[in-house]
């Protein structure tokens, strides 16, 4: 089995190291969000992730970390399973462009993509990405949030809930509305604190320590400039924003799922003596885990070379979850009762491989989505 806990190391800046851990169990730890920006300018990996999914146009200042700025999506995939083997903590509340670099890079102008993205040249900044709603979820087509015309600009009301790193972004993305109808929703680039923006942070039992936020806008002024994608037809606006953005993270959230799974065998299997019944069972999972993680391996690279899809990328993460799940369960199940340590770490497994079914849609939704999607061929690896 060591192969399969000695996970390959791919070319990437991220090291599985005892500072990372340190980090990350700080953040478990933290109690105000202001404090993540300290422990996490401390870290050493820090800039890297910084520069994670900023264009090539906007090379770092520091030559090394040049190469590892604009990766590609299956690079991106292996990322978050690596990240997510030390703690998921790390990708959630690491600093970098984030979500919305996927929607300022496809609806951007150049003068709005050079003013979001040096930000992230020049020094450590959050960002944040606001489309779900406290009534409405991610259901688009409901959203309430509005954005008024005014001279000049927007005059924004409305409510977003569940937002990463919303209590401490520097700049964001947020989706509202202008006008009835699916045509009527367009994003905007914002400052999350701004005064007219009320935030509070949410209580997490799954994921503690992730900065996720409630906020509220009243008349929030966003200048016409700030639009993104004005100079696009509104049919090309949405399809390049939101669902371009989900369709390619949906399979990383899934790396971070297997990432915990693989920490949770580690830490079960580490000094202990199998039974034949439980090595039998270990192999078993093991298969299936590689399975999965190919599988979904194989559907990033398709979308990156443009190819029909085996599988729909929320399926993909559909999986990569009830399978996350299944064998954190089974961990649990064949645990000593009196293994207290061993149970903590499972519990914590557990209670964050269980955020993660509503990060990024429920698999409720996925399935719809793949029901009513064009007939395929799917192949599940569960």
């Amino acid at each position: 089995m060591k192969s399969f806990y000695d996970h390959p190391s791919d070319a990437d800046f991220f090291t599985p190291d005892a500072e990372a851990q340190a980090i990350a169990d700080k953040l478990r730890q933290i109690t105000s969000p202001d404090e993540t920006r300290a422990v996490i300018s401390r870290w050493s990996q820090a800039p890297a992730f910084n520069l994670l999914g900023v264009p090539a146009e906007y090379p770092s200042h520091q030559p090394h970390l040049q190469d590892h700025q604009h990766i590609s999506l299956t690079e991106r995939y292996r990322l978050y399973e690596k990240v997510a083997f030390i703690s998921p903590i790390l990708m959630f509340s690491a600093p970098g462009p984030g979500m919305a670099a996927f929607a300022v890079s496809g609806l951007g102008t150049e003068q709005q993509q050079d003013a979001f993205f040096s930000r992230f040249q020049q020094t450590l900044s959050w960002s944040c990405f606001a489309m779900t709603e406290p009534a409405q979820g991610s259901d688009a087509g409901a959203m309430e949030t509005m954005a008024s015309p005014v001279d000049g600009g927007y005059l924004l009301c409305g409510k977003k809930m569940f937002i990463g790193n919303g209590m401490i972004a520097d700049t964001g993305v947020i989706f509202a509305r202008t006008a009835p109808g699916p045509l009527g929703i367009n994003a905007f680039i914002f400052n999350p604190q701004s005064a007219e923006i009320s935030s509070y942070a949410l209580e997490l039992n799954g994921l503690k320590g992730t900065n996720l936020a409630h906020m509220q806008f009243d008349g929030l002024f966003i200048p016409e400039a700030d639009m993104l994608g004005r100079h696009l037809k509104p049919t090309e606006r949405f399809a390049k924003s939101a669902i371009a953005t989900f369709d390619a993270l949906r399979p990383c959230v899934g790396a971070l799922a297997l990432g915990v799974a693989r920490r949770a065998l580690h830490e079960w299997q580490h000094e202990r003596q199998l039974t034949p019944s439980q090595s039998a069972w270990l192999s078993q999972m093991e298969r299936r885990w590689l399975a999965v993680y190919h599988h979904g391996l194989r559907v990033c690279q398709q979308t990156e070379d443009k190819l029909p899809l085996e599988n729909h990328p929320g399926m993909v993460k559909t999986s990569c979850v009830i399978l996350a799940e299944e064998l954190i369960c089974g961990l649990m199940h064949r645990a000593l009762a009196g293994d207290m340590p061993l149970l903590n770490t499972l519990w914590q497994a557990f209670r964050d491989v269980k955020a993660f079914e509503y990060t990024e849609g429920t698999r409720q939704i996925h399935r719809l989505n793949q029901g009513f999607s064009r007939p395929q061929e799917v192949n599940t690896c569960l």
